[in-house]
């Protein structure tokens, strides 16, 4: 391995040039390391975060289509040359992210294993084993079992053979037995919630809310500043929907006012202290939704510390350095996150 110098203004926060070092096992140093390799790029960050996402999933003609585990590789891979080194995975068809080897070339990931749902009430491509109430808590630590660092519930969705709206899968009650069952076993829990009751979700202990567009309000998000509970607002994603033409007026009226809402909500929880992730779902890229949080009221160094400084912290990055260096401010700019100038990523330059 080589080491490798960079000299910039260290974002997300950053206003002066400093000196980095990355020594041959991948370590950062504020000192100077024998024949170090000057990075090319002004500014840098410590590798980029996509903290909600879905490498084993892909769009076909039907819709949401399970990924095998060479496209997902692939996918992974394409990321970490965008910059993308640590990826949260919230949930694949079968646990298939589960089976995939870190090596190099690719972001680190922790995973969440399958989606956890009752029948009917997910994806259908996506849901290969419902979960009844009955066999929630094993169904979590079976994902624990096998390596999952997250649990993903899906707490509401529509009732996709009825046809009606989103609603509650599980009792608030049964989340709150998965939680502490993971906890115990030392993992974590992620819960997809898009309607009203996401602050009893929070009360119940789950460790991050995805989505949240529509249950969330003031007194949940202080709530979840005092427990540090992570919100993953998926902005792209919402957007998604809003312009879908599928999309029915009343629901899209639905989701305007959500949209509303997390305008609202968002700058209130960063001057709480929520760890607010950015996570790109299946849809959209970080620069893309590192833009969205900027329009909906976070200033452009907490846009990006959303998809940088505060999920490493949150998910707890790996010990080996993450580096990405920009020729110009991706703050004034946040499409410049599409371009780096050099990405390393576990101590290993990808571009």
């Amino acid at each position: 391995m080589t080491a490798w110098a960079v000299h910039g203004i260290e974002l997300p926060f950053g206003d002066e040039t400093v000196s980095r070092w990355i020594d041959p096992s991948g370590a950062v140093h504020d000192r100077p390391v024998s024949a170090a390799d000057l990075l090319p790029g002004r500014f840098f960050v410590p590798g980029l975060v996509d903290a909600h996402a879905h490498p084993a999933v892909g769009s076909g003609p039907a819709g949401l289509m399970a990924l095998d585990a060479s496209a997902a590789r692939a996918t992974l891979a394409a990321w970490a040359q965008a910059g993308i080194t640590l990826v949260r995975d919230v949930g694949s068809p079968r646990g298939l992210t589960l089976q995939l080897r870190p090596g190099p070339g690719l972001p680190a990931v922790q995973a969440a294993g399958r989606f956890l749902a009752p029948a009917g009430r997910y994806f259908p491509d996506l849901l290969d084993a419902p979960v009844e109430e009955a066999g929630l808590v094993g169904a979590a630590l079976a994902e624990i079992g096998r390596g999952a660092a997250w649990v993903k519930v899906i707490a509401d969705f529509p009732d996709l053979a009825a046809g009606t709206d989103a609603e509650a899968t599980y009792p608030v009650q049964a989340i709150a037995r998965v939680v502490a069952a993971a906890h115990q076993a030392g993992a974590r829990v992620a819960v997809h919630t898009t309607v009203a009751g996401a602050g009893q979700l929070v009360a119940a202990g789950v460790d991050s809310i995805e989505h949240g567009w529509s249950g969330l309000d003031e007194h949940a998000v202080r709530e979840m500043a005092s427990r540090g509970t992570a919100w993953t607002p998926t902005v792209g994603a919402l957007v998604a929907i809003l312009d879908a033409p599928a999309t029915t007026p009343r629901r899209r009226g639905g989701f305007a006012e959500g949209y509303a809402r997390v305008a609202e909500l968002l700058p209130l929880a960063v001057r709480f202290g929520v760890p607010v992730l950015a996570g790109t779902d299946v849809t959209g890229s970080i620069p893309r939704e590192v833009a969205l949080l900027a329009q909906l009221g976070l200033e452009p160094k907490e846009a990006l510390a959303a998809a940088s400084a505060w999920p490493r912290s949150f998910l707890g990055a790996p010990a080996t350095a993450d580096i990405v260096t920009y020729h110009h401010d991706p703050r004034e700019d946040p499409g410049q996150l599409a371009h780096p100038a050099a990405v390393v990523a576990g101590g290993i330059r990808l571009r």
